[in-house]
């Protein structure tokens, strides 16, 4: 039981805290009361992330260390992912802070280099864990191929229906989710390095009911709130409208504003 004990004390210190210290964070960079509380905030992040990559070391003994061992193994390829969107993006024909023009191609390979990172882990070594494939590893890559081919698919319309001259830009956003959508064919009938092809349907029928329930979730708050606003709003009693001025209140109206700025007679 001592031993127990132990173990829960030190994966609160070592893994539960510093995880709570990546929220925190965030809230302090978003504080204005205060300078120094705002200048700690990206290092209380930072701190946080690094600990809880470490948890594979620091507290081997907790299942919870699994999440941190993943965030190390995948925080590789999901930088290059952001930073190579982030230059595809703004190495285009942005209005404000045009980056140079060879940013933009750039950007797509550092996009489709981080996408064969993630394969790579898929078809030639899975993160293991305690000598087995991580846990989160399997749930983390299927809810992730699904919402980039929805997201992919979806920005892709928005871009061409909304946007200005964007047919080329909708093209190469739509076709990164295709080419994600490939990559899910192509696992659910296929064995990757340590996980098997019915592995990996049970895991993208899972993630596919995730994302369905997550979506629902939304569209059901933002209903029930328009329910709740517009239910609201009826219930108010209107207001009549006031009768007109007389001739009478007219006059001392104007008596009012000539007292207060029509000033003394000399």
């Amino acid at each position: 039981m001592a031993l127990v004990e132990l173990q829960q004390i030190e994966a609160l210190l070592w893994f539960w805290l510093p995880l709570a210290l990546v929220p925190l964070g965030f809230w302090m960079l978003l504080l204005r009361s205060s300078e120094t509380v705002r200048k700690m905030g990206m290092p209380t992040v930072f701190f946080g992330f690094i600990m809880v990559m470490a948890s594979q070391w620091t507290v081997p003994d907790s299942d919870s260390s699994a999440s941190g061992h993943l965030l190390l193994v995948v925080i590789g390829p999901i930088l290059m992912l952001g930073v190579g969107s982030f230059m595809a993006i703004f190495g285009g024909p942005v209005p404000v802070g045009r980056l140079p023009s060879v940013a933009r191609p750039a950007g797509y390979f550092s996009i489709a280099l981080g996408l064969a990172w993630l394969m790579a882990l898929h078809l030639v070594q899975s993160p293991l864990w305690r000598g087995e494939v991580n846990p989160y590893w399997m749930v983390w890559w299927a809810v992730f191929l699904l919402a980039l081919c929805l997201v992919g698919t979806s920005l892709a319309q928005v871009v061409y229906l909304f946007g200005d001259e964007r047919g080329r830009t909708a093209a190469n956003v739509g076709i990164f989710g295709l080419v994600s959508g490939g990559f899910l064919l192509a696992m659910m009938f296929n064995d990757g390095a340590q996980i098997s092809a019915l592995q990996m349907r049970s895991q993208i029928w899972l993630a596919t009911a995730d994302l369905l329930g997550t979506i629902a979730g939304i569209l059901s708050a933002v209903l029930a709130f328009a329910i709740v606003i517009t239910l609201y709003e009826r219930s108010l009693t209107a207001i009549e409208p006031t009768a007109p001025l007389s001739e009478a209140e007219k006059q001392r109206v104007s008596e009012i504003i000539f007292d207060n700025l029509g000033g003394e007679e000399q």
